[in-house]
């Protein structure tokens, strides 16, 4: 049973993984070309209402990075209606920094500086 949970959860990641938006080719913090040896993974969840909130969003988690950062636990952040704590989304990418610097600064408050990762 245990080898089956392992297996399942591999097996999630490589999905999340495949469907995950490319590195970043400039640093969120300092501008400068990224280095894809030094990176951060962010994720945020969140609880939404219901099952087309949550359709809704996996099909664009970026363009809903907005509502998932200023979610306040109470309120769906697609729709304003009340949460359901057993449904949820989640924002996950990994960031590339320029330097070990720019890293830390990001990793010190992930969601501040998240909404610069650009392409």
């Amino acid at each position: 049973m245990k080898n089956l949970f392992i297996l399942l959860t591999l097996a999630l990641f490589t999905s999340l993984a495949s469907a995950a938006e490319s590195l970043n080719k400039v640093c969120p913090i300092s501008g400068n070309p990224a280095n894809p040896a030094i990176t951060s993974n962010y994720s945020k969840t969140v609880a939404v209402c219901c099952d087309r909130c949550k359709s809704q969003f996996n099909s664009n988690p970026k363009g809903y990075l907005n509502n998932i950062l200023t979610a306040n636990g109470v309120q769906c952040p697609l729709s304003k209606k009340k949460v359901d704590p057993s449904k949820t989304v989640t924002y996950a990418r990994q960031v590339a920094f320029a330097d070990a610097a720019s890293k830390a600064t990001f990793d010190a408050a992930p969601d501040k500086h998240i909404k610069e990762v650009r392409q």
